[in-house]
């Protein structure tokens, strides 16, 4: 099956995006295997960034990073101020949106969510109007598993304008992991964020059920991404890859490698410089780790091995 290998936050800086299209093989000056971006509408530095993509190759797939925690908002502040603050920035983070989602104020939460996501995916639509037929989503934080936000973008991804090509369900098969030989090497903190996203699936799943959408199974893959995130090195990816190949084979699903290998240059440039644990990971040399495993020839040559 087709392996999707995928760059989140394209559009922070023009540099940092640039380094993003420099793991392409198909992009001018590029050398790498990567093969799919999704892009942050609420950046500053969108115009610019998107620039970048004109005249991009057939073969690499675009979507819409949902972001909801970080920067500021797309849609007008008024109509979204459980999810900003008074300068127009996202406030709840994680852990807020995801108390919001079992408070008083779910349903209203979700509805300016939904406003939120509807603006974002406009923007990105309006700058790459091909993409409404063929819209891919994904969220920063993997916040799309939340369940008022999940509620969200499956209304938004419902609306006649749009066809749903690719939701994200960043859920990896745990005895994968356990069985390879990198299992000690996975930071504690990502299996605590694995099991919770795990738990949000086991809900959100009825949810994707009743949508009308089509099922988990024709609209995701098989995900490798979060336990081994900060640190998709070469070496640990080539270590799972032939058990999630044989996953993604037997499920009949494509299947997704997730990197972060733009780096941003400093923390004036992030998307809110006052939150320093996206500061942390976006200027992080683990950004520098995972541009060098896409271009590196010993994953491309367990890629084509595996073709």
């Amino acid at each position: 099956m087709p392996v999707i290998i995928h760059a989140d936050d394209f559009g922070i800086t023009p540099e940092q995006s640039r380094r993003i299209l420099e793991c392409c093989a198909d992009v001018p000056g590029g050398r790498g295997v990567l093969n799919s971006l999704s892009v942050f509408a609420n950046s500053p530095r969108f115009d610019e960034c998107a620039e970048l993509l004109d005249g991009r190759p057939d073969a690499l797939r675009v979507g819409v990073h949902l972001n909801f925690v970080e920067g500021t908002c797309c849609a007008d502040p008024a109509e979204v101020p459980l999810l900003v603050d008074g300068r127009g920035r996202f406030r709840l983070g994680y852990g807020g949106l995801l108390a919001g989602s079992f408070g008083s104020h779910a349903s209203e939460l979700s509805h300016q969510l939904e406003v939120e996501a509807a603006t974002q995916v406009a923007r990105v639509v309006r700058r790459f109007p091909e993409l409404a037929g063929h819209l891919r989503l994904d969220a920063h934080q993997h916040t799309q598993l939340i369940p008022a936000v999940f509620s969200a973008v499956l209304a938004v991804a419902q609306r006649p304008e749009y066809h749903l090509d690719y939701l994200r369900i960043p859920v990896e098969p745990t005895s994968t992991f356990l069985a390879a030989s990198v299992v000690g090497s996975i930071k504690p903190v990502n299996w605590v964020k694995h099991a919770l996203l795990n738990f949000l699936w086991a809900r959100d799943r009825r949810m994707l059920a009743a949508s009308g959408l089509p099922a988990a199974d024709e609209l995701s893959a098989v995900f490798c991404g979060v336990l081994f995130s900060g640190h998709m090195d070469e070496r640990r990816v080539c270590a799972v890859l032939p058990s999630l190949l044989e996953r993604s084979g037997q499920a009949g699903t494509n299947l997704e490698l997730l990197f972060h290998p733009g780096r941003v240059s400093c923390a004036e440039d992030c998307l809110n410089p006052e939150l320093p644990g996206f500061v942390a990971f976006s200027c992080g040399e683990g950004r520098d780790v995972e541009y060098d495993a896409l271009r590196s020839p010993a994953l491309s040559a367990a890629l084509e091995g595996a073709a």
